[in-house]
């Protein structure tokens, strides 16, 4: 029985800030707050730059492989119990995280990174089921016309999360003695927070308010995307939602793929050794001006992204979302370059790069999600995010633990960065030929 909501006006609207709270939660302090820890990990423990980037890669690379299974959560509990679980199993995970060195030393004898790795597995399945897949479902379930400004709205959450949250928790393990134990107890109770907003404010369709997409009637909807005179959307929308087994045989979906992998390498490459690559070339954690801190452009980093998802927010219903990653694309290679000259005696290098990165990641994180809906439907979405996301997200995902054994081979990130930039290239390259597919003739 579907609730109603009687003279209180699109409930979609009122959803997208809690949609941008509940995200920015597990994205802000899980996802984007180890690269911080791991600095105070890695030195009290005795971990080479590697081993610790490994435990980030897992994270990452479970965000994506949680796919494989998200849709037959969201299909049995829906988006918002998805989420809530999520958020208990990173909170869990955090916290046997803290107690990680006194049980490994307990039973080994010593901190050695293999219990590290296993819970990062656990962390990186609850951040996946709390976060991308849900949460970009709901946005193309509650908005159709106005699609692309919601995503943007709704993900630039992350942006804002990545800027505030990883400086509380580098804050809070000065303040207390460097003792990273307390950034990963910061991380279990902001995300039990967020498990408890999305179970009492989250909706998971606007039919269960008696409401349909965007407040408009399907009348209505069909008019604002198809009509010529409203000019409300100048991109591509399918006309029919695609199955799973028709959009893996054409070629559009494995240039997204492909295309974001590469790009999205060298965003991982370089956010993730940020904080690391920074302390290396002159900033610190203690300095006395918060803008030579590392967790300060590592932030800005993610700050600056905000302006490539609300530029997607405002240009994605005027411009293909292809064209949009291409520019970003080559946005991010250009901070990837200034990445490796950024320094203490180069500070305009080092606050410029987070601008470009930031703003290619950002754009093309936004726009990302937009295509596939585009291309091939929202309620299409979370089947196709089953070889999407697991696929993405090892390949993007592999570029800390690469970056972080390049470094510990040569001695910094030349090497590595010039792999990955090459890398973002091609995918500027892929990107560009990705024209909307043919719908199958079996969906007309």
């Amino acid at each position: 029985m579907s609730e109603k909501i009687k003279g209180a006006g699109f409930y979609g609207w009122w959803l997208l800030p809690i949609l941008c709270l509940v995200y920015s939660i597990p994205i802000g302090f899980a996802l984007y707050g180890p690269p911080v820890i791991n600095t105070f990990m890695a030195e009290d423990l005795g971990w080479q730059r590697g081993q610790v980037n490994v435990g980030y890669s897992i994270i990452g690379i479970m965000l994506g492989m949680g796919a494989l299974i998200i849709p037959w959560l969201i299909n049995r509990f829906g988006p918002r119990k998805t989420i809530a679980i999520g958020g208990i199993i990173i909170a869990l995970c955090s916290v046997l995280m803290a107690l990680l060195a006194q049980v490994c030393i307990t039973v080994a004898g010593h901190p050695y990174p293999v219990m590290y790795w296993i819970i990062c597995f656990f962390l990186g399945l609850g951040l996946s089921f709390s976060t991308v897949v849900p949460i970009q479902t709901l946005v193309l379930l509650w908005f159709n016309v106005h699609r692309a400004l919601a995503l943007g709205l709704v993900l630039g959450g992350g942006a804002i999360g990545g800027f505030i949250y990883p400086q509380l928790i580098s804050a809070s393990i000065i303040n207390y003695g460097n003792d990273w134990r307390v950034g990963w107890y910061a991380i279990a109770l902001a995300c039990v927070i967020g498990a408890v907003i999305a179970l009492i404010a989250v909706r998971n369709r606007p039919e269960d308010l008696g409401q349909h997409p965007d407040g408009l009637d399907p009348e209505a909807e069909r008019a604002a995307i198809a009509h010529t005179k409203h000019r409300l959307i100048r991109t591509y929308r399918t006309p029919v939602n695609w199955s799973f087994r028709d959009a893996v045989k054409t070629r559009s979906l494995w240039l997204i793929v492909a295309a974001t992998a590469f790009i999205f390498f060298l965003w991982q490459a370089v956010l993730t050794q940020t904080p690391a690559h920074l302390q290396d070339r002159g900033f610190s954690p203690v300095d006395t001006q918060l803008i030579f801190h590392p967790a300060f452009i590592y932030g800005l980093i993610l700050a600056c992204s905000i302006i490539g998802r609300l530029s997607v927010s405002f240009l994605g219903e005027k411009i293909e979302a292809r064209y949009l990653i291409a520019i970003a694309g080559f946005s991010l290679l250009a901070g990837g370059i200034l990445f490796t000259v950024a320094s203490r005696d180069n500070l305009w290098a080092a606050y410029l790069y987070p601008l470009l990165a930031g703003f290619g990641f950002g754009t093309t994180y936004v726009a990302t999600p937009l295509i596939v809906g585009n291309y091939f439907g929202a309620a299409s979405f979370p089947s196709i995010s089953r070889i999407t996301n697991p696929v993405n997200s090892i390949f993007q995902f592999a570029a800390p633990a690469f970056a972080g054994f390049m470094f510990d081979i040569y001695g910094n990130y030349g090497t590595a960065m010039l792999i990955a930039c090459s890398g973002a290239l091609i995918g500027v390259v892929l990107i560009l030929f990705c024209k909307p597919p043919r719908p199958p003739a079996t969906a007309r």
